[in-house]
């Protein structure tokens, strides 16, 4: 059995399997994670405790064949993505007969039938993009953007998720003038959130005041996939993003507290919060879904949307009137960063808005801030590199 990040398929499979109650048969099968057997090959740096990361399966295609791959995260694409980069590292003597559980011969017919690089498998992909969806927004999205306009024409736009050079390693955005560029674009407020700390806040507080522009008091928090009490698997290495915003006092001295917790008690590779928390400490609290790696926002992509209206609901009991959905556009013009990015988004806005009409929920537009000019983009995409290890023609 094989598959990129296998044990992902396999627990998802194994919960229907036991939804069902049938017999996982799988667990027994021998299995090859052509993620996890070819990190060494891919020499990606930037895993955790300094060791090499573990390649997605964009990267294990292109280091294999110089190319990356068509409607990445489309099910059968990456079967057949898959199934290529595995006879190819058959074939390139990456594997050995021990690990494929071949003979030495075996292993050299296979090689000698196969002098040439591997070609494409040839299986019918059927895209989960329309042309419409990746090339235009669609007309529901028109319409809805257009009710907005509508209806908000007198109300002044607000940056309400900002990253300031606080969000180490990722925001480029230098405070004073952060702020001085708001106001000179007429904004009455703007946001501070950045990524699991509240480093920048007196600054920005300080530094808006004097400039004369309302500040809003926030953070990006990281949200534990299981429970911030757990520390011992690489899914908790991390977590889904929320924006949490102060709307008076008390919830400033919530937002302090939930991020000082996420440092003294749920650190993990990052500063985690989880839900139990969240609902101990969420009066005075705003709180909107993030950009694509917000919980509501990846489940749409990967679940679907039903589970994600369940976790919806479950924010929507925590939060109340105050849980936002967010909705974010961010196109480059690069074809190969808007079909990583962009593409979902749209994708995603559409659900978001569906969601609305469905729950009730409002919805609210945002720029994911990282920089403040738009010349500004090279310089932090060479931040990025530094923080990831990567080679700016990697990005």
């Amino acid at each position: 059995m094989i598959g990129h990040n296998i044990e992902f398929d396999l627990k998802i499979v194994g919960a229907e399997f036991y939804r069902t109650g049938i017999e996982d048969k799988l667990k027994t099968m021998k299995k090859i994670c052509t993620m996890e057997s070819s990190t060494d090959f891919c020499a990606i740096p930037g895993g955790k405790g300094g060791k090499f990361k573990w390649p997605n399966l964009a990267e294990l295609h292109n280091k294999l064949f110089a190319e990356g791959f068509e409607e990445a995260h489309n099910a059968s694409a990456d079967v057949a993505a898959t199934a290529r980069c595995f006879f190819e590292l058959i074939r390139s003597g990456i594997y050995d007969a021990t690990l494929l559980t071949l003979t030495e011969d075996e292993l050299n017919a296979f090689q000698a039938t196969h002098p040439e690089i591997i070609e494409p498998i040839d299986i019918e992909i059927i895209s989960n993009f329309s042309k419409e969806a990746i090339n235009e927004e669609s007309e529901e999205e028109v319409n809805s953007t257009k009710e907005i306009e509508n209806s908000t024409s007198e109300v002044p736009f607000t940056h309400l998720h900002v990253h300031s050079q606080y969000s180490i390693l990722d925001g480029a955005a230098h405070i004073r003038s952060l702020i001085s560029k708001a106001i000179e674009d007429n904004m009455v407020a703007i946001a501070i959130t950045d990524h699991g700390n509240m480093f920048g806040v007196k600054e920005f507080h300080n530094e808006a005041v004097k400039q004369k522009i309302k500040p809003i008091l926030g953070c990006e928090v990281y949200i534990a996939k299981r429970s911030m009490s757990e520390k011992s698997d690489k899914i908790d290495g991390g977590g889904f993003h929320l924006v949490l915003l102060a709307r008076n006092l008390e919830g400033y001295h919530n937002l302090i507290k939930l991020v000082s917790v996420g440092w003294t008690e749920g650190f993990y590779y990052k500063p985690r919060i989880d839900k139990q928390i969240l609902k101990k400490h969420c009066k005075g609290l705003i709180a909107s879904s993030a950009c694509l790696n917000g919980e509501i926002p990846f489940t749409l992509r990967h679940e679907g949307f039903e589970a994600a209206k369940n976790i919806l609901l479950e924010y929507q009991q925590i939060f109340g009137e105050d849980f936002y959905l967010e909705l974010q556009r961010h196109k480059s013009g690069d074809p190969t960063i808007d079909k990583e990015v962009y593409n979902d988004q749209v994708f995603v806005n559409e659900q978001l808005i569906k969601l609305s009409k469905e729950t009730g929920v409002k919805v609210i537009a945002t720029n994911d801030v990282h920089f403040i000019n738009a010349e500004d983009a090279p310089a932090h995409d060479r931040l990025l590199c530094i923080s990831t290890g990567k080679d700016v023609d990697d990005l």
